[in-house]
Formats: C-alpha cells, structure tokens, sequence
C-alpha cells in the first residue's frame, strides 16, 4: 500500500512491516550490552578523548539514541505493533537470509583468504543475489568501496587490515 504526499508523489512503497517494536528492543538489548562492555576500554566516559574505547563509546551511545529515536517517531506516528509471527516473517524474509549467510560465510572466509577478496567477493555476491541485474555495476561498486576502505585504513589510519 502506497502513501502519497499533498502533491500527489509517492512516500512510501509499501507500509511498515508489523513487528518493529519487538525489533527495537532486540537491538536495543544488544547495543545496551555492546555499550556497557566498550566502558571497560578507555574512552570518552573515561576522560580520553583518544583511548581505544572512545569510537566504540560513541558509536554505542550514538546508536542506543537513534533507537530510542525511532521507537519515540512511531509513537507518534500512531505505529501498530504487530504479532511474534509477524516479526518472524520480517526477519526472515529473502533479504534478511540472503544477508545472513552471505554475512556468515564472510566471517569464516575472511581470516583464511585475507580482508580484500574476501571483502571484495562478499560484496559482489551479496549485491547480486539480492538483485542480479548490472552485475558489472556491481564489481565496479565493489571495487570502488573496497579501494576507499583500504586507502581509509591502510593508508591514512596505518591500520592492519585482517
């Protein structure tokens, strides 16, 4: 079902999918708890700016926020919650399967044949699979993401790459 705005364009392709809520407060469990570990880590609750524990602090505490956010913005968009079998459903639609095991065949690639084929392959596949026309595109966009995060952090942040 489509929304349309005042002027008669499309906001929205489709309405919001039932079981958000329930979705909310699972990653806010986790983010909680990834949050609270980052604080045994010097940073920026600490007092240092610079410590290894400061972006993880911050990339916690920022994302605890935008939960809360949103949880607050379907409130008062009048949000209806929807059963457990509708969150099931959500969650374990093509998309999010596709994800999943494309995600977790990466984690296990990724230390045997090194950060970029691994990265690069994961990309491609995930990309194709979840739309296979242009696959050219694609390896270009791969390759692109691939060369910025290596220039990103081997270059500029002299970090090891896995």
């Amino acid at each position: 079902m489509s929304e349309h705005a005042k002027d008669g364009t499309v906001v929205a392709d489709h309405s919001r999918p039932k079981g958000e809520y329930k979705m909310m407060i699972l990653l806010l469990i986790i983010c909680v708890a990834l949050f609270v570990d980052s604080l045994r880590s010097e940073g920026i609750f600490q007092g240092h700016s610079a410590g290894p524990g400061s972006i993880p602090q911050l990339v916690g505490g920022l994302t605890i926020l935008m939960i809360l956010g949103l949880a607050i913005q379907f409130f008062r968009q009048g949000y209806k919650e929807g059963s457990l079998k509708d969150l099931a459903h959500h969650l374990f639609d093509r998309e999010v399967v596709i994800l999943m095991v494309t995600l977790t065949i990466y984690g296990f690639i990724v230390e045997a044949i090194h950060f970029v084929p691994a990265t690069f392959l994961f990309l491609v596949t995930t990309m194709y699979l979840l739309d296979p026309k242009k696959f050219w595109l694609k390896v270009l966009v791969s390759a692109g993401t691939l060369a910025a995060l290596y220039l990103i952090f081997s270059t500029l942040f002299r970090v090891v790459l896995p």
